[in-house]
């Protein structure tokens, strides 16, 4: 006996709650399928555990009435076969007995019921409990819908933010290849056409300045000065060049170009800067090694605009198939504990990551930036 659909407060017709009494008392089945089948519900019945159990796998209901004592399979076994099926597992079971011991009860509820309903039947108990149960149900359902719809939308949209991530890191890698690059070739030419002509420039002044000692003091004062201010665009040029593409980077190493690099920041700054490493060169990936210099030319510029600074070390030591690099020093670090987060902080982080590196900035005591990247493989030491 069933029946289909419901009437809802709203009065829009809608598809009834299907209900499964088990119950091998003929009576006790017959008036719980009047009372639930009065109440709105549909109902299915079986007079025993084995057919409950097929009914319910082949077809789960919204709430499961289960009576304890029954010959065969009893209502305990029963449940325990319900909650291990993944069809059945989150029905919810109401057990109906006569026992009123509590053993029997936490019995039930460790096995996964969720209510007991004592014989002799109350019908607005039945109803009351039945209701409430067949509500949670509902609500829970839902909920399961809802986390996963949700669930779903943020894995695509984690895949979305990956891929774009993955995108913008590979924009980023061509645009470092380019800057690159770029710099390598403003360099060379700075080096090879203008750095000629002021060396031609000096020769002719040098010459000028020991030949026009006729010509009076003001005269050899001023070749002086003019000698003078084409050696000081010489050294700029230089330290430009340098900035730009270390030609000892490509020349010597790592190590070499980032002592020279330490040495000309401290001349020009004032600031003591001392580079250690625990070898002579290190085998990084591609770009690994100007990145390295690049992460360690933006720590020293940041340390002139902000830190102020009197001391900065610079340390490289391969460990774990990683290289560490460790730039400190002694400055006053970031009031707020956390660094600002400028163009030149997300360069050094972006840098690092296409490499598969980590990156920590601590400005709690001074400032230490603290970078590790792999190694090549198949050449860790």
């Amino acid at each position: 006996m069933d029946t289909t659909a419901g009437i809802t407060a709203a009065g829009t017709t809608r598809r009834a709650d299907e209900i499964l009494v088990v119950d091998d008392t003929p009576a006790s089945l017959q008036l719980l399928a009047d009372l639930l089948t009065e109440a709105g519900y549909v109902v299915r019945v079986a007079p025993e555990g084995s057919m409950a159990l097929h009914s319910a796998l082949a077809r789960p209901p919204a709430l499961i009435l289960l009576d304890v004592r029954m010959p065969g399979m009893d209502g305990y076994e029963l449940c325990q076969r319900l909650k291990e099926a993944a069809q059945t597992r989150d029905v919810p079971v109401i057990f109906l007995s006569a026992l009123r011991e509590t053993t029997d009860k936490v019995r039930g509820f460790a096995l996964g019921a969720v209510d007991y309903i004592g014989k002799p039947y109350q019908a607005e108990e039945v109803l009351a409990r039945v209701r409430t149960h067949i509500d949670l149900y509902h609500l829970k359902t839902r909920l399961a819908e809802e986390v996963e719809q949700r669930t779903e939308e943020l894995r695509l949209s984690s895949a979305e933010l990956q891929e774009k991530r993955a995108q913008l890191q590979a924009l980023m890698a061509f645009l470092h290849k380019v800057r690159e690059e770029e710099r390598t070739g403003i360099a060379r030419e700075l080096h090879d056409e203008l750095g000629q002509s002021l060396t031609a420039l000096r020769i002719e002044l040098g010459w000028l300045r020991k030949h026009c000692a006729p010509l009076g003091a003001a005269v050899l004062e001023r070749a002086a000065a003019a000698y003078g201010l084409v050696e000081q665009s010489v050294q700029s040029l230089r330290r430009i060049s340098e900035g730009l593409r270390p030609g000892m980077l490509d020349v010597l190493g790592l190590c070499a170009a980032l002592e020279h690099l330490a040495s000309q920041f401290a001349e020009r700054t004032g600031v003591r800067c001392c580079f250690a490493a625990d070898a002579d060169d290190y085998p990084l990936p591609e770009n690994g090694a100007i990145t390295v210099f690049r992460l360690v030319q933006e720590a020293l510029t940041n340390v002139t605009r902000h830190a102020a600074a009197t001391q900065v070390n610079v340390q490289l030591q391969q460990e774990k198939g990683c290289l560490h690099l460790l730039v400190s020093d002694n400055g006053r670090g970031f009031a707020s504990g956390q660094p600002r987060q400028g163009f030149g902080l997300l360069g050094m982080r972006e840098r690092v990551l296409m490499l598969g590196g980590e990156i920590t900035i601590d400005g709690s005591d001074g400032t230490r930036i603290d970078v590790r990247l792999p190694l090549a493989e198949g050449e860790n030491r």
